[in-house]
């Protein structure tokens, strides 16, 4: 099963059990009970007359139970429906199924534009994984602007009470799984840069941690609401998805030869 809007789909809870005479009754209907078969077996009502005593204590007794919630006969659809609210709960962290999602998106990205977007650059990586985010984000939008919708269900931090989820609740997943690629990304290329001064013998034109800060600058603003409505536009070619930043071409450069 495929990862969609950072979710695999929540199992259907069927809320309503069937009594004996309702299948009785739908048998009957659907032809299954036939002349001269099995009959089906009837319940009669006992005729049974209590003391206003007895009446008296049956209440007692029954709003005893109510009240310490011992009462078998409590209301069982309201039961079933708190237990789909908890089967429709969010009971993970959802973080790897964006990350997860997001590269189904770049691989289906690459498959499309082929060599234009095969090329491990700082120009391509930057617009592969915009436009991921770009798709994923879209996707959580329109689930919760269905009509159809089924509702689903988070824990309040704050409360600790569970209550409808929200779609800025699933964006604000999404924001922090794509915070978390791109400060690992951001933190290798400091890396990458304190190797080659090393052990490479090849000076940095900047400090590794400036090198570092500029790189995840550049991964926020290539998913600001600009950036998003140019990911969001038909294009002729790859290059059409490359973001529009304002670091400079200076730091454009210094980040290009990392790469």
């Amino acid at each position: 099963m495929g990862i969609y809007a950072g979710r695999t789909e929540t199992p259907k809870f069927h809320k309503h059990i069937m009594t004996y005479e309702e299948m009785a009754a739908r048998a009957k209907e659907q032809g299954n009970v036939q002349e001269g078969g099995p009959k089906v077996q009837q319940f009669a009502t006992d005729k049974v007359t209590f003391s206003q005593e007895g009446m008296k204590s049956a209440k007692e007794m029954r709003e005893y139970l109510n009240q310490n919630g011992l009462n078998s006969a409590r209301d069982i659809e309201a039961d079933f429906a708190e237990l789909a609210k908890q089967l429709r709960t969010k009971s993970m962290d959802y973080t790897n199924n964006f990350l997860s999602e997001m590269q189904e998106v770049v691989n289906e990205e690459r498959k499309t534009w082929g060599r234009e977007a095969a090329g491990h650059s700082f120009d391509n990586s930057l617009a592969l994984m915009s436009k991921a985010y770009q798709v994923v984000h879209d996707r959580i939008v329109d689930e919760f602007a269905r009509k159809d919708r089924e509702t689903t269900y988070v824990i309040d931090k704050d409360t600790g009470a569970r209550r409808e989820e929200t779609v800025d609740d699933r964006l604000a997943e999404l924001d922090f799984a794509y915070d978390r690629h791109t400060t690992f990304v951001a933190a290798s290329k400091k890396v990458m840069a304190q190797i080659k001064e090393a052990f490479g013998g090849v000076k940095s034109p900047e400090k590794p941690a400036d090198i570092e800060k500029k790189t995840k600058e550049a991964y926020m603003e290539a998913v600001s609401g600009k950036n998003l409505e140019r990911m969001r536009q038909k294009v002729d070619s790859f290059e059409g998805y490359r973001p529009q930043l304002s670091i400079g071409s200076y730091w454009e450069n210094i980040l290009r030869q990392i790469w």
